[in-house]
Formats: C-alpha cells, structure tokens, sequence
C-alpha cells in the first residue's frame, strides 16, 4: 500500500479532516446573522451528529490501543448526537438558549475529553499540555455561554467560534504529531 493510501486510511487523516471542520465552523460561527441562525444551527447540528457517531466508531479502537474501556469516548459520541438532533430538529432557539446548549455541549466535550488525554501523552508530552489547556479554555467559554449567555462582554458567536477554533487547532495539532498513528491497532 502507497504511503498516500495509507495516509487516507489513518486515524491522523481522521483528525486533520476533524480540525478542519472545526475551523470551518469556527469561520460559520462568526459569520452569524439572526438571518442565518436556523441554516447555521442546522449545520452545527449535522457537524455534532458527524463528530458523535465518529467518536462511537473509533471507541473500538481506543479501547484496543489502551486495553481498557473508553466510557468516556462513548458518552462523548452520545452527548454529541443528542446536541445535534436538538439543534437539527428544533429551528426555533433564540440566541439565549442557543448559548445555553452550546454552553452544556462545550462543557460536557471538554470534560470528556479530559478523559482521553492518555492517548494525547502518548502522541505527544507537549501535545498533552496543549491538549489539557485548550479543554480547560473549552471548559470556560462553555461556563461563559452557559451563565452569562447574551450579556457577556464577548458575544456569543465570537465565544462559540473561538472554541471551535481552539479544538480545530487540536485536532489538526494532533494529525500532525500522531505520526505512529497510535489510534489504529492491526
């Protein structure tokens, strides 16, 4: 198999095509308008429900790399499919409850995540701090979206965009420094 195959075939191919939806989301986010809110709200929906069932998919093999259960890469998929069907289903949010569940969907990746930081450390130890700092500013903006809403002092699309940016660049950060690819099990 050609190394370009093999490229497209890997879990390092996986995360950068993840980082760059999340960058493109990111741009979607702040190019916000109360015009545009039902196609954005829908496009972030079908994005959740993507990211979701890939996070299902691929517990099979975290579980293989690391020979314990990943609970945590499972209800991360779960809480992403239900965030997207809300958001795919339900046209009608206002802005406040529009911050609210990404608020609840931004707090709940992040703590997830905190969970499969292992396998960060195993990519990477600088990867690893990068990782644990941008889940910890997930962590925060989602507090913001979720406490504050509409009133802080950052607007809502800017928050959301700047989390997606952040977790984009993760993603991408990852798929580039994962070169053992130590996702994939033979």
């Amino acid at each position: 198999m050609n190394s370009a195959t093999s490229f497209i075939k890997s879990y390092r191919f996986l995360q950068i095509v993840t980082g760059t939806m999340y960058i493109f989301m990111a741009v979607l986010a702040l190019r916000y308008t109360p015009n545009s809110l039902i196609e954005s709200i829908r496009i972030f929906g079908v994005f959740s429900l993507i990211k979701g069932v890939f996070e299902i998919l691929n517990r099979a093999n975290i579980k293989k790399r690391t020979h314990h259960n990943q609970y945590s890469s499972l209800l991360l998929g779960v809480v992403d499919i239900l965030v997207g069907i809300i958001m795919i289903v339900n046209t009608s949010l206002n802005l406040v409850e529009l911050s609210m569940l990404f608020g609840i969907w931004f707090i709940g990746d992040a703590v997830i995540s905190f969970f499969l930081l292992d396998l960060a450390k195993k990519i990477s130890e600088s990867y690893y701090y990068i990782s644990l700092v941008i889940y910890l500013i997930g962590s925060v903006i989602g507090l913001m979206l979720l406490v504050a809403g509409d009133t802080t002092i950052v607007t809502a699309p800017v928050l959301i965009s700047i989390y997606f940016l952040l977790f984009g660049f993760v993603k991408l950060i990852g798929g580039m420094l994962n070169r053992r690819d130590i996702h994939v099990t033979n």
